[in-house]
């Protein structure tokens, strides 16, 4: 009887140590696949980051190449630097203004101050 008490002492002791080894390797692999889900969840965030910032240099390459172009140069001077090609007449098309705050006399505005020609300028009236 002592002999088959110690059989099943060394059992349970076995079986012990073995339900702690499984406890201390399901815990550190249960901590190392949540790690490992937060780390593809901020690979894919990362990820999406870099997309849109390829579109925005590939945008931002565009740009300049149209910068480069001889019709963007061509369009800033015209609109600029008035420029225009040989042959070409340029036509001021002028609109009336509804207010007629240009009707005013030179001479009135000459003897005026600056802050009164603001003034005339935005309201149309003198102080």
């Amino acid at each position: 009887m002592v002999f088959s008490l110690k059989k099943i002492l060394s059992w349970k002791i076995v079986v012990l140590l073995n339900l702690a080894l499984l406890f201390f390797f399901g815990f550190n692999f249960l901590k190392e696949y949540n790690r490992n889900r937060q780390l593809n969840t901020e690979i894919k965030k990362l990820e999406s980051m870099a997309k849109d910032v390829e579109a925005k240099n590939l945008d931002i390459l565009n740009l300049a190449k149209y910068l480069d172009t001889q019709d963007f140069l061509e369009n800033e001077a015209r609109t600029k630097l008035g420029f225009k090609k040989p042959g070409e007449e340029a036509i001021v098309v002028s609109m009336p203004d509804s207010v007629s705050v240009t009707s005013t006399n030179s001479k009135d505005t000459a003897d005026m101050s600056n802050y009164e020609r603001w003034w005339l300028y935005f309201f149309g009236k003198k102080t």
